[in-house]
């Protein structure tokens, strides 16, 4: 969408991904106002997004490719994720890439979504993996190492008294009578 002329400028048709980084850095867009091909909108002319989709100055943010010598190297690498092997560190094989998650600030891919082969897919729909986890990424495959506890993101969910309850005689949060804790917090 356009702030300049609030209507539809095109769409976004396929994402463009830096490797090194794991970024997603532009789209290729089509649409009704865009009348070259390939078109493209860097992630720096977004204004930002909504359920409606992304909002731009105008249709002049959407450029070929030519205008773009900053994406020159990034677009030679002709790079998608989608369908990558993953493999582990050891040459396990995890599956394929079948989606991923970005972060909506900095364009990061946050996780990435593995869907296993055919008989482990019985065992397991689908496995996530977290960009910290990545070693490398070439060509065929994204190297991976296995998951540890440190990797793992638990969120601790804390002990709050409910006001509306009566505390007759119950522990409070953290298993400390209202007693026993003035009597610590005294000491």
């Amino acid at each position: 969408m356009s702030l300049q002329t609030g209507t539809r400028v095109g769409t976004a048709a396929a994402h463009i991904i830096d490797p090194r980084r794991l970024t997603i850095v532009a789209f290729y867009c089509e649409g009704p106002l865009i009348d070259f091909s390939p078109a493209i909108l860097h992630v720096s002319d977004i204004r930002e997004f909504s359920s409606i989709g992304f909002i731009v100055d105008s249709a002049d943010n959407v450029m070929p490719e030519d205008d773009l010598v900053r994406l020159k190297e990034i677009l030679e690498f002709k790079f998608d994720i989608m369908g990558k092997q993953v493999v582990e560190q050891g040459g396990r094989k995890l599956g394929k890439v079948s989606n991923y998650t970005v972060d909506s600030e900095s364009f990061y891919i946050v996780k990435l979504h593995v869907q296993p082969g055919f008989l482990k897919s019985f065992a397991q729909t689908e496995l996530m993996v977290d960009r910290t986890q990545i070693i490398e990424i070439n060509d065929k495959h994204v190297v991976v190492r296995r998951a540890t506890a440190e990797d793992v993101n638990v969120a601790t969910v804390p002990v709050i008294d409910n006001p509306f309850r009566k505390q007759t005689g119950m522990p409070r949060a953290h298993g400390a009578s209202k007693k026993s804790e003035t009597a610590h917090n005294a000491n």
